[in-house]
């Protein structure tokens, strides 16, 4: 389990429960996905050595593969790339800091740069993070969720037409699923899954609602709906193995830890 906090900077503190605890340190705002990724990773790691906690360790993607808590990552890729971390022991950020974790048997285990680490903490969370396969992007000191969103929702849409055309063609035994907001009781946007049924308009189509909408009048799960293009907010290609492409904004989602994986 890995526990999330917000920091006043906008950053977010990354722990585990394991015992020794482990800390991710304060990340940039949209680095929640590959912190929570290196968390798992070193915390497995740990968990697999006889040894305690060594002063440097070394992540392959062997490393990754073997690991089934972190198949949901579909970016994955299969090759050969290690990176060295060193493993410090360091209570947590200032603005978390209690007075039992002045103790030092309250310390994290925390990854860090290895000495002689000439640039800083969020370029070295991107160059880990790609070594070992996982689309990381670049660090977002500003925090510009709604930006990143609205840019992913017009990539979505530029998508659309190859994804329609997929869809027609039988998708290869793979399953679609696209993401579209329906209006609540406050006039806001609930987002909620669709299977496409028929997609043989080039501007609309017809689907099954595939969740139960909580604030939304009029709408049961099971639903047929139809759908303009234009309401398509997002899409996830899958199989019951997992997820071979999750969309762009559930992955932004991920990014700003709006959604815990």
């Amino acid at each position: 389990m890995i526990l999330q906090s917000k920091q006043a900077d906008g950053r977010h503190w990354l722990t585990t429960l394991d015992v020794p605890p482990l800390q991710i340190w304060p990340v940039a705002p949209n680095h929640c996905r590959v912190g929570q990724f290196l968390a798992r990773l070193i915390s497995a790691k740990l968990a697999s050595l006889k040894s305690g906690v060594p002063e440097e360790m070394t992540l392959t993607r062997d490393d990754v593969t073997g690991l089934k808590a972190l198949a949901r990552y579909a970016e994955l890729k299969a090759g050969e790339a290690e990176v060295r971390v060193r493993l410090v022991m360091m209570n947590g950020p200032a603005d978390a800091v209690t007075e039992l974790e002045e103790d030092e048997d309250s310390k994290f285990v925390t990854p860090q740069p290895p000495l002689g680490w000439e640039s800083d903490y969020d370029t070295w969370i991107m160059t880990i993070g790609r070594n070992l396969g996982v689309a990381v992007p670049t660090a977002d000191c500003e925090n510009e969720f709604e930006r990143a969103m609205a840019g992913a929702a017009a990539e979505v849409q530029r998508r659309l037409p190859s994804i329609r055309e997929r869809f027609v063609a039988g998708m290869q035994g793979l399953n679609l699923g696209l993401k579209v907001g329906l209006t609540t009781r406050q006039g806001d946007k609930e987002y909620v899954w669709v299977r496409p049924t028929d997609w043989q308009d080039e501007n609309a189509l017809v689907c099954v609602l595939e969740s139960q909408p909580r604030a939304c009048e009029g709408y049961k799960r099971g639903q047929t709906l139809n759908l303009a293009m234009g309401e398509l907010f997002d899409y996830a290609i899958g199989s019951e193995a997992g997820l071979i492409d999750p969309g762009l904004t559930q992955r932004i989602a991920e990014d700003y830890g709006l959604v815990i994986g």
